[in-house]
């Protein structure tokens, strides 16, 4: 499987093949050329992929809509856009999108601080929420500049994956 992923500005081009004769599933990824076989292992959020060595990450995977991933590692969350050409979008975090966009939970957890109220302005990229899941806190950002419509949670609320959590406009 052949695909274009566009992260943090750039694109990348992603071949991903499995491994006869591996342990499980084992795939040999290329990224822009650069090859790397690992182990992966489905879990209740994402995946957990050992590589080459024994390093082992654990990855949530939450698709926000289609084409555009929200994936989040052990210390960084980024949004990817893959194949953005065929879903026809812009760059992701585009912060000129027309329209209202929605922040949805990436997955379970609990509410640790909200930052923002109904009618307050913000920033492309301002934090608006604190999530608490798999023993991390996990700051959910704007995907645009805006106003905020509305809040939908509070501070201690246990919330499932995918739960709307604050709309911008």
């Amino acid at each position: 499987m052949t695909f274009e992923i566009e992260l943090n500005g750039g694109v990348k081009s992603v071949v991903l093949e499995p491994v006869a004769g591996g342990a499980g599933t084992t795939l040999r990824a290329s990224v822009d050329g650069r090859v790397q076989e690992l182990d992966v292992t489905a879990t209740e959020l994402g995946w957990s992929l050992l590589f080459a060595g024994g390093r082992t990450v654990d990855v949530a995977v939450t698709e926000r809509s289609p084409g555009e991933w929200l994936i989040q590692l052990p210390k960084v969350d980024v949004t990817a856009t893959v194949n953005g050409r065929r879903f026809g979008r812009g760059r992701p975090g585009d912060a000129s999108a027309p329209g209202e966009r929605r922040v949805s939970a990436p997955m379970p957890g609990r509410i640790v601080r909200v930052l923002v109220r109904a009618g307050d302005a913000v920033a492309a990229g301002q934090p608006l929420v604190v999530v608490e899941a798999m023993k991390m806190e996990n700051e959910l950002k704007s995907p645009k500049a805006g106003r905020i419509k509305e809040v939908s949670v509070a501070e201690g609320t246990s919330i499932e994956a995918g739960r709307l959590l604050v709309v911008v406009e």
